[in-house]
């Protein structure tokens, strides 16, 4: 079952531009059945609430975020709360993407790089048209972008038609995406939802349980950008491995925690293949596995990507999100699905350059249980 209903109107910003804006209204679809609930908005093709219950039945919405579109736009107070964002997702070094020998710029919007695209023109602020398919709990979001211009600040290639399918298939929500282009670009897209399992106004995730699936990690610099090293884990604070609480070593005295204020760092998902160029999905890979011991709340992760990006929070305190809740830093942990950040500067890493003969599909999945 889908229901339509209004998530209030927010006022477009348009860089450049000296008209004045008419205020939009944005809408919130709601997905359900006997297992959980979904919201979701056109507004970022984002996800704005999962209901999904403890090992009594109690439900609780696990997702951090608001109560209207206002305050998703442009970027949720820098959280990017649920929202889908690209064309280029995280940070990209000197904000500049090399493809077939030229140089195509990124806004530099944090120091000399470039994070989430840009926080008006990313696809995270981008009103998308909405397809509902009653029958399948099923919705589709689709958005073209155009082609970068030359000499701008944004300047990456081809038209882009972008999709992103959320569909519940009992307690998994599934979400599968697809772009094609026009010509050789770069894209690096993600899900930027941030998870509480207690509840998500219910205060710091420290306590809840994580397991990653990867033997490796990408050290960062003092400015958040992948060195280019694929760590092991092993030995180090970055090891999840084996189940533990998202807060047992991220104090830690180790020079990568202190440069990400927590963790704030992509992992290796094992098992990662290149796609086969055929356009075929590819099938996802049990990345995560996450638990609230107090409520019984689970979670695992599944996705096609080679990397997944861990996010604790670190500097969400004081942000007022749904019902009035003021969340604290560690209120939340993001786990986004992605190509390695700063792929470009990095040829080794795997290759997130798509082209009208090969697009860019991915899938991902929130399979919820309880414990």
């Amino acid at each position: 079952m889908v229901d339509t209903s209004s998530f209030g109107s927010y006022e477009p910003i348009m860089p450049l531009s000296s008209s004045v804006q008419k205020p939009q209204e944005a809408l919130l679809f709601t997905l359900s059945n006997p297992a959980m609930t979904v919201r979701l908005t056109d507004l970022g093709a984002a996800i704005v609430g999962i209901d999904v219950p403890d090992r009594d039945g109690a439900f609780e919405d696990v997702v951090l975020g608001f109560d209207d579109a206002a305050s998703y736009y442009p970027d949720g107070q820098g959280t990017y709360f649920g929202a889908t964002v690209g064309p280029s997702a995280n940070r990209i070094e000197g904000a500049t993407v090399s493809i077939d020998g030229a140089v195509y710029r990124l806004p530099a919007n944090e120091g000399s790089n470039n994070l989430h695209t840009d926080r008006v023109r990313g696809l995270h602020a981008q009103r998308w048209q909405a397809e509902v398919y009653e029958s399948a709990d099923r919705i589709r979001f689709a958005y073209t972008l155009g082609a970068g211009v030359p000499g701008s600040d944004l300047e990456l290639p081809g038209e882009r038609a972008f999709t992103v399918a959320y569909e519940l298939d009992g307690a998994c929500l599934r979400m599968t995406f697809d772009a094609q282009t026009t010509a050789a670009t770069f894209i690096n897209l993600t899900n930027h939802s941030y998870f509480n399992l207690a509840g998500q106004a219910s205060g710091s995730v420290a306590d809840q349980e994580l397991q990653l699936f990867a033997e490796r990690f990408l050290p960062i610099d003092d400015a958040s950008i992948p060195t280019g090293e694929l760590r092991s884990v092993a030995g180090t604070a970055f090891d999840f491995r084996t189940p533990k609480a998202i807060g047992r070593d991220i104090e830690a005295k180790d020079e990568q925690i202190a440069r990400g204020s927590g963790y704030d760092h992509c992992f290796c998902i094992d098992g990662y293949e290149p796609d086969d160029g055929t356009g075929q999905l590819p099938e996802p890979r049990l990345a995560a596995r996450a638990l609230d011991p107090a409520s019984g709340r689970g979670m695992e992760l599944w996705t096609s990507l080679p990397g997944l990006q861990l996010y604790t929070g670190n500097f969400i305190g004081g942000v007022v999100g749904k019902g009035g809740h003021t969340y604290e830093n560690r209120g939340g942990f993001a786990l986004e699905p992605q190509f390695y950040p700063a792929t470009p500067s990095h040829p080794a890493f795997p290759n997130a350059i798509f082209t009208p003969e090969r697009p860019y599909r991915a899938v991902t999945e929130y399979r919820f249980f309880t414990a």
